[in-house]
C-alpha cells in the first residue's frame, strides 16, 4: 500500500548542497572551501563549564522553554548589545539551533497562500521552511552590480495582497554582505507601511567588520513585528552542541512556545549550559577566533578577485564570498563537480541559494586559513590552466 505524503513536505526542494555532499563522500585531500562548519575549538572557557556540568553526572530535562538564567542572562545582552527589548518569560525562547527558530516561526504565523518575500540568492533554508509550510516564496533579486544591496523600490514592487512575511540574514548567508543601517531603515518603513512581519536572522552578527550591524529590531516600530533568529554556534564555535533562541512579539512566542515543546520537549542542557558561560566568557578568548575569521575572509576575497575574468563583491562578515565565474562557460553545479574531480576543490554552486544564484559559487574561511591557502591555490591553477574565456 503507497504512503500518502503531506503535499508541502513532498515539495521540499532537494538542494544542490546534498549531491556535492554525496559527490565528496569518501574523497580524501580535498581542500576544503565549502563548509560553514568551523573546525575552530570551544574557547577554554566555555569548555570548562561544560565540563564541570557533565561531571555532575546530572542531565534532567529543562524548562520547555529553556533555562529561566540563560533567558534572563540572554535577554540583558540582546538589550545591551543590540538594543533588542526581549521579555524572558513572554518573547525570548531558546531553540534547538536557529533551524528550529526559523521552523517555528514560520509554521506559527504562515498560512497556505500566503507570500514570503526572500532576497535572493538566499539562504537555501528560507525556501524550504516557506514551502514546507505551503506559503508562497517571492523572490528580490540582489544584484552584483549594486553590492548586493537591496532596491527598495524593487522590493516594494513585489508586494502583492498576500505578502506576509519578510526573511533575511544581515550578514549575509551566501553573500557575505552586511546590509547598511540605512537600507534597514527603508527595509523597516516598508514593513510597517505593508503590515508586514519580518525575520532577522543575525548568526554571523559576531563576524562582521568593522562592527556588528544594526537589529533591525531595535528601529521604532519594529520590536511589535520582528522575530530576531540568532544563536551561539557560530560565534562561540560550538555548532553540535545545536543552542539558538528567538526574540519576537509576545503574543506570536506564546503559540510558538506550544509548537516548540511539540518538536524538542525542551533544548539540551549541555548545549545551554555552554550558552550560559558564551555569556560571561572572557572577550579575549572570543575576539581573536573572530579577528582571525574576519582577517582570512579579507584574504579568500582577495585571492579570489585577483582571478582572471572573476569578479566578486567584498564581503562585509559571515564565513563567505560570492564569486561570479560565468567565464568558465559551465552551470554553477558543473563547475562545482568538475572542482572537485579536476581541482581537488570543494565549493557549493551558486544554486544552492536559488536560481538566482546561477554562474556563483559560495567559497567559505569556515575550515581555516590553511584550507583556504590550499584551495586558493588549486583554484588559481585550475582557472589559469584553463585561460581567458
Amino acid at each position: 500500500m503507497p504512503i500518502r505524503i503531506n503535499p508541502a513536505v513532498a515539495a521540499i526542494p532537494y538542494g544542490d548542497r546534498k549531491k556535492l555532499k554525496t559527490l565528496v563522500a569518501g574523497r580524501e585531500g580535498l581542500a576544503d572551501l565549502m563548509s560553514g562548519n568551523p573546525c575552530t575549538p570551544m574557547p577554554p572557557f566555555i569548555r570548562d563549564r561544560l565540563r564541570e556540568s557533565l561531571d555532575s553526572g546530572l542531565a534532567r530535562y529543562t524548562d520547555y522553554w529553556g533555562l529561566a538564567e540563560l533567558r534572563r542572562r540572554l535577554s540583558a545582552w540582546l538589550q545591551s548589545e543590540c538594543g533588542v527589548e526581549a521579555d524572558p518569560e513572554e518573547s525570548l525562547i531558546i531553540t534547538h539551533g536557529v533551524q528550529e527558530a526559523l521552523y517555528v516561526v514560520f509554521r506559527t504565523v504562515l498560512r497556505a497562500g500566503d507570500q514570503v518575500l526572500i532576497p535572493s540568492p538566499h539562504y537555501a533554508n528560507y525556501l524550504l521552511n516557506t514551502v514546507a509550510c505551503g506559503a508562497e516564496p517571492v523572490f528580490v533579486p540582489l544584484a552584483e552590480d549594486e553590492g548586493f544591496i537591496p532596491d527598495i523600490r524593487r522590493l516594494r514592487s513585489l508586494i502583492t495582497p498576500r505578502a506576509r512575511l519578510l526573511v533575511f540574514s544581515n550578514p549575509n548567508n551566501p553573500l557575505g554582505v552586511v546590509w547598511p543601517e540605512q537600507i534597514l531603515r527603508e527595509l523597516a518603513e516598508t514593513a510597517r507601511e505593508h503590515d508586514l512581519l519580518v525575520v532577522a536572522d543575525e548568526i554571523y552578527r559576531d563576524f562582521a567588520a568593522p562592527g556588528p550591524p544594526r537589529s533591525i529590531a531595535s528601529l521604532p516600530g519594529m520590536k511589535e513585528r520582528t522575530f530576531t533568529c540568532s544563536g551561539f554556534s557560530k560565534s562561540c564555535f560550538m555548532m553540535g552542541l545545536r543552542v539558538g533562541y528567538l526574540a519576537g512579539p509576545a503574543e506570536a512566542v506564546f503559540h510558538i512556545k506550544q509548537l516548540h515543546y511539540l518538536i524538542t520537549l525542551c533544548p539540551s542542557l549541555p548545549g545551554q549550559v555552554a550558552a550560559l558561560a558564551a555569556l560571561e566568557c572572557p572577550r579575549e578568548q572570543l575576539e581573536p577566533l573572530h579577528r582571525e575569521y574576519r582577517e582570512t575572509l579579507e584574504h579568500l576575497y582577495r585571492g579570489v578577485a585577483a582571478l582572471p575574468g572573476v569578479s566578486c563583491v567584498r564581503p562585509g562578515g559571515s564565513f563567505y564570498v560570492f564569486p561570479n565565474l560565468r567565464r568558465c562557460g559551465r552551470s554553477s553545479l558543473e563547475l562545482a563537480v568538475e572542482l572537485v574531480e579536476q581541482a581537488g576543490v570543494m565549493t557549493l554552486p551558486g544554486t544552492e541559494f536559488g536560481s538566482l544564484g546561477e554562474g556563483y559559487l559560495r567559497l567559505s574561511v569556515a575550515a581555516g586559513r590553511k584550507q583556504v591557502e590550499e584551495g586558493l591555490g588549486r583554484l588559481t591553477r585550475y582557472m589559469e590552466e584553463r585561460g581567458p574565456g
